[in-house]
């Protein structure tokens, strides 16, 4: 075989070898392109999967300027008139004069909100509403003064809508799963109140047992749920 034939045969080895190459890395590519997406998605699900830690959401409750109601109105309130507090909203203050405590009332309950005040949980009605209010509060802070609550003593709850009267009826040690709070939760006939904390009052940290305070609606504007 001459010289020039073996030339031809390398030449023609490169070329073919070139042009295979640019078809396989031409194919690879549209193929990344398409599964590109897919490759993202299964990436980022293996990354949340593998997270030690929960994502970490700021949550800043908000403080309101509560205005004074000094009305004495009985009657009722339209709920459309009521500009109603969203999550993690102050829309109230919570007095009781007979044990000193005073502290702002949030609309939520979580950690967050338990730091800056008493938390009303979201699955209870608002004062006004038939039912019950259910509002919690740390025993590291004013709610640890319920432990000084006394039957028929005043409460008075000042919201941005109205303000309501409550008169304490019992004051009890019960489990957190409770089935009577739950019970009272589910009831419809009459507005109530029931303030809790944990228990004992000088615990640290969570424990099972809960000091419930439930009292009567006395005096306020009730909310017509029909408007």
């Amino acid at each position: 075989m001459s010289i020039v034939s073996k030339k031809q045969i390398i030449k023609r080895f490169a070329v073919g070898f070139l042009v295979s190459l640019s078809f396989l890395v031409l194919n690879y590519g549209l193929i990344f392109l398409v599964a590109k997406p897919v490759i993202q998605f299964v990436s980022s699900s293996v990354q949340l999967l593998l997270l030690t830690d929960a994502p970490d959401f700021d949550e800043i409750p908000k403080k309101m300027t509560i205005q004074k109601n000094v009305s004495t109105h009985q009657g009722e309130i339209n709920s459309s008139q009521i500009q109603f507090p969203k999550y993690g909203e102050n829309y109230g203050e919570i007095t009781i004069s007979g044990i000193n405590l005073k502290i702002p009332l949030y609309f939520g309950d979580s950690e967050a909100i338990l730091r800056e005040g008493a938390g009303q949980y979201m699955g209870s009605v608002f004062p006004g509403e038939s039912g019950t209010t259910l509002v919690g509060g740390h025993n590291t802070g004013e709610f640890a003064k319920l432990n000084n609550i006394q039957q028929q003593e005043q409460i008075d709850i000042q919201t941005s809508y109205g303000n309501y009267t409550y008169s304490v009826m019992q004051k009890k040690i019960a489990n957190k799963a409770d089935p009577l709070i739950a019970k009272e939760l589910r009831q419809r006939e009459s507005s109530k109140l029931i303030l809790y904390t944990c228990y004992p009052i000088d615990s640290i940290g969570l424990t099972n047992q809960r000091l419930f305070v439930t009292a009567d609606l006395v005096s306020g504007p009730k909310i017509n749920e029909n408007n």
